[in-house]
């Protein structure tokens, strides 16, 4: 994410200030349900494609560390496309 972590319109700030190490993991992760956090954060909850945006974002973020921090990413950058 960009210094700033607000893409677009959006601030995701929030949502990665909200991430915590866990205990034998060495990337942060969303204590709640990521899913529902980012969907309703970028408005998409009830949209038709929300849903596979955020598939997407796993789909890309598991190529390479598949951590919360990266789907974040990934879903930003996919919903400032939508």
């Amino acid at each position: 994410m960009s210094l700033n972590q607000k893409v677009g319109s959006i601030d995701w700030s929030p949502i990665i200030r909200s991430m915590e190490l866990q205990e034998n993991c060495h990337l942060p992760a969303y204590p709640g349900d990521l899913k529902d956090i980012l969907l309703n954060h970028a408005g998409l909850a009830q949209h038709p494609q929300g849903e596979k945006a955020y598939q997407l974002a796993r789909e890309i973020a598991r190529l390479t560390t598949f951590s919360d921090p990266e789907i974040t990413y990934w879903f930003s950058r996919i919903t400032e496309l939508m």
